[in-house]
């Protein structure tokens, strides 16, 4: 059984903390770089070499961070989390509930896609500008430009003889455009308390989009049609999309699917 909230997990260095650092040195990787990768504190890599589970905030922390950091090495995660599995101190059905901390803020995207969207952004400020200066000189030399046709008819004729239709209007006068298609935001909350979250694009090798504790309160929107979490303790994960709410098919830690029809429990 595990230990009461608080208690002391077994500490000490073992066969599967030698396995990860002597992969790691056999790699001639230094522990910041695999912090960098993971997103994991380094003081908690050290923690899992040395097997000094009581480090971190519970054993559902434990089981995730051993497999993002056999993933990165190179190693069978699966393998990895069958041996804590194993560990009567690390039982798989206990129920975990994470203690309350101070987490820092960790930006949704990464520095190379912050400066692609800097880029974009620059872009459509210039597309902008350009359209307005085109609409200025248009304005500007409408003096010649021949009358407009009388108000009220269904439509009009080209100078080649096509028959047009003027654009749809409301009851006001002003032209409407129906709004552009896109993907249904996919919103994850936390209800009740603190969710540990590893939020990937598509799947389990996707781009890392949040990996961090959500403090209880707090939510994170995503413009994506599909994503893969890894949830820390679902019984206070929320899921939304399109404003809808979605079921939760988790009810231990573990990983999932989730789209705008719904969330899915992955191997």
């Amino acid at each position: 059984m595990l230990p009461p909230h608080g208690g002391t997990i077994r500490s000490g260095m073992g066969e599967l903390g030698a396995k990860l650092r002597g992969e790691r040195e056999r790699r001639g990787i230094g522990i910041d770089e695999v912090e960098a990768e993971t997103r994991i504190r380094a003081k908690f890599l050290l923690a899992l070499e040395e097997e000094r589970f009581d480090v971190l905030p519970g054993p559902a922390y434990v089981r995730a961070f051993v497999r993002d950091y056999a993933e990165q090495l190179g190693l069978d995660p699966q393998e990895m989390v069958a041996e804590l599995n194993a560990r009567p101190e690390l039982v798989p059905d206990e129920v975990v509930m994470v203690p309350p901390r101070q987490v820092e803020a960790v930006p949704l995207l990464d520095r190379r896609a912050r400066i692609v969207a800097w880029i974009a952004a620059a872009i459509v400020l210039a597309l902008v500008a350009a359209a307005a200066i085109a609409f200025l000189a248009l304005r500007g030399s409408s003096s010649g430009a021949p009358a407009a046709p009388p108000a009220g008819k269904a439509g009009t004729t080209s100078a080649a003889g096509q028959s047009t239709t003027p654009p749809p209007t409301s009851t006001t006068g002003v032209t409407t455009t129906p709004p552009a298609a896109g993907p249904a935001p996919l919103v994850l909350g936390a209800s009740g308390g603190d969710v540990w979250l590893d939020v990937r694009a598509g799947s389990a090798t996707g781009k890392v989009l949040f990996q961090s504790t959500l403090a209880q309160g707090r939510h994170l929107r995503f413009a994506r049609r599909r994503l893969w979490v890894r949830v820390g303790a679902p019984w206070h994960l929320t899921l939304a999309a399109a404003g809808k709410r979605l079921p939760m098919p988790l009810q231990t830690t573990g990983d999932m699917l989730v789209t705008a029809a719904g969330a899915r429990v992955t191997a």
